[in-house]
């Protein structure tokens, strides 16, 4: 093992004493290739067969759903069903963002979508590369895409919405990890006009960083309002009952009841304890608080690397396990954010266990193991289990999680406020 480390990497000491790994150019220049070239092969190959499989005439794609749906908001048809997990679960304004797509055949629309989600998730992740390890951000990059790339290739062959959201909450993380929280606030309501999962992390900063309360407030304000200029108001005052209707379907359904399902009910389910709809409710709400308590702990301590990170791991995290709607094929949501975590170990010494320990969790939590079967209502939040586990281990006592974000020059604002937070120079 240190002979292969030897090849593949130089060692140094730190300014703390401890021998450390770093990769050296050969092997980074190897991993950036390799990296990159599998994480675009693979997408590129599910697109195009994708694409070439709705032309034709089949359409078992989320993409045929929302065109669909988009006919229907321009006919004044029902958007929401109210007795089923099945159908529409996206704000009206979605509707008026994907109609381009409709102006064109659905393959092109495919070509499209496809192109733009995974383009769109590329940038994000060298936007948060940029902000984790500024040397190497193009390295960092590849890795985290590959770190996740079974996700993606399931989400560009199902031309799911799941991808650009995504991208939305991590360039929110970016910009919140230069201060720039007006800026996380706008990707996030993005984010949630694209697919509104991404409220979960609209809220978590809307409680946490007060200067984001004002632009989360006039942005979820527009995006409530902008269909009433393309719609009659009636039409829409209804259908925005029914959408409550459908979520207060969705939070009781039975754990199952969707074939794809996949989240904490589907574990406890298959271990024995098939909880009825409030006990359900009531560990989702738990969890909630849970998660702002940590998110609220740790921007308490005024560092904004820090703070946003965790805003996006926990928000994407608690989706992955508490969203009574996640699917075995949506864990793109997680897997680059987990990726990101093992890359903060990584690119401070290659030799650490515990980075390879999250890029291991990141990849294991993206696997199919058979819709509707024991192992594929288990063994996903089981994996999410351990994934919060290790979050629970780092975030507890916000320091450590602030010590572990706060990779900058002693003379920064933000590392000193660390500094004397902590007593100790991460």
């Amino acid at each position: 093992m240190l002979h292969t480390l030897t090849a593949l990497a130089e060692k140094s000491v730190n300014p703390d004493g401890r021998e450390v790994w770093d990769l050296n150019e050969r092997s980074r220049t190897l991993l950036t290739v390799v990296s990159w070239g599998i994480w675009l092969a693979a997408v590129t190959c599910g697109l195009i067969y994708t694409v070439n499989w709705i032309a034709g005439g089949k359409c078992g794609v989320a993409l045929c759903e929302y065109l669909l749906f988009i006919e229907n908001f321009r006919a004044g048809k029902p958007l929401y069903v109210l007795n089923g997990l099945h159908g529409f679960h996206y704000l009206p304004v979605m509707l008026i963002i994907g109609t381009p797509l409709d102006w064109v055949s659905i393959s092109v629309a495919g070509a499209i979508f496809g192109v733009l989600s995974t383009g769109f998730l590329a940038y994000s992740v060298w936007r948060l590369a940029e902000a984790i390890s500024p040397k190497h951000p193009v390295t960092t990059t590849g890795s985290i895409l590959l770190a996740g790339v079974v996700a993606a290739t399931n989400s560009v062959v199902l031309l799911q919405m799941q991808t650009p959201m995504t991208a939305a909450m991590i360039c929110a993380a970016a910009c919140g990890m230069a201060g720039r929280w007006r800026a996380l606030a706008l990707w996030l309501v993005f984010a949630s006009a694209i697919k509104p999962l991404a409220i979960v992390m609209a809220m978590l900063a809307f409680v946490t960083v007060p200067q984001t309360r004002r632009p989360l407030v006039a942005g979820f304000a527009v995006l409530l309002l902008v269909p009433f200029a393309f719609q009659d108001w009636n039409y829409l005052l209804a259908q925005y009952a029914d959408y409550a209707g459908q979520l207060a379907t969705i939070t009781h359904a039975a754990p199952g009841h969707w074939y794809a399902q996949t989240e904490i009910s589907t574990l406890l389910k298959a271990i024995g304890l098939d909880l009825g709809p409030g006990a359900r409710l009531a560990i989702r709400i738990a969890a909630a608080i849970g998660v702002l308590v940590l998110a609220w702990r740790i921007a308490a301590m005024g560092v904004a690397r820090a703070t946003a990170f965790a805003l996006l791991i926990l928000a994407t995290c608690y989706i992955g396990l508490f969203n009574p709607r996640q699917e075995n094929v949506s864990f793109i949501v997680v897997a680059p954010g987990v990726a990101a975590l093992a890359m903060v170990y990584l690119q401070r010494n290659v030799g650490d266990w515990r980075g390879w320990l999250w890029i291991a969790l990141a990849f294991l939590v993206q696997f199919s193991w058979g819709n509707g079967t024991r192992a594929g209502a288990w063994l996903y939040p089981g994996w999410m289990l351990l994934i919060w586990a290790g979050l629970l281990g780092l975030m507890i006592d916000p320091r450590r999680w602030c010590s572990l974000l706060s990779d900058r020059p002693s003379s920064s604002p933000e590392k000193a406020a660390v500094d004397r937070a902590t007593g100790e120079v991460a």
